[in-house]
């Protein structure tokens, strides 16, 4: 069976698409293909588009439609990466909803202005089959969320000098402290 090469594109509709199309153009700095006052094309790196945003017909709902997409995930290539990007975005006035250390991952998740989820990412394995080696492991299989993580302090941890490594490693205390927390 065939698979596709890659993940190309997302096009997300809105009410408001400026309010969101300004959203995103800010956050991944976008460079801006084809845009008028119903659509824009954009891209980030090589693809010929990652983004098309389209202005829905109507008005807004009175009240906020929760989207089924619980979150689109982007990758960084470093830790230092991530925290950039989310120093960036504390700058736009912009906070994660929630930083974890998955295991595999650690994750920082926005809502747009529309309130679909955007994770920045960056791996804690050199590889992907280290990554999946460690998604099929007892610690993780016992825990599939991980735990929660200041930013700030993570922030903190980098401007320090302190390596990637211990900064990102998998704390099973946290991990174990978070389930026991979450069942009461």
């Amino acid at each position: 069976m065939p698979k596709p090469l890659r993940f190309a594109h997302a096009v997300l509709q809105s009410y408001d698409m400026p309010r969101l199309f300004a959203w995103y153009k800010d956050a991944f700095e976008l460079e801006v293909l084809a845009q008028n006052e119903r659509a824009a094309i954009c891209t980030y790196d090589e693809e010929h588009h990652r983004f098309a945003f389209t202005q829905m017909p109507g008005e807004a709902p009175a009240e906020r439609q929760k989207s089924p997409l619980k979150h689109l995930a982007y990758a960084y290539g470093s830790l230092d990466d991530l925290v950039a990007q989310y120093r960036k975005m504390k700058g736009l006035g912009s906070l994660p909803v929630e930083c974890v250390n998955h295991g595999p991952t650690l994750s920082f998740y926005y809502e747009d202005p529309d309130g679909n989820g955007v994770e920045f990412f960056v791996d804690r394995f050199a590889t992907m089959d280290e990554s999946k080696a460690y998604l099929a492991s007892a610690s993780f299989q016992k825990n599939l969320f991980g735990y929660y993580v200041d930013p700030e302090l993570v922030a903190a941890q980098v401007d320090q000098g302190v390596p990637a490594a211990q900064i990102m490693a998998y704390d099973q205390q946290a991990a174990d402290d978070f389930m026991k927390a979450r069942a009461s």
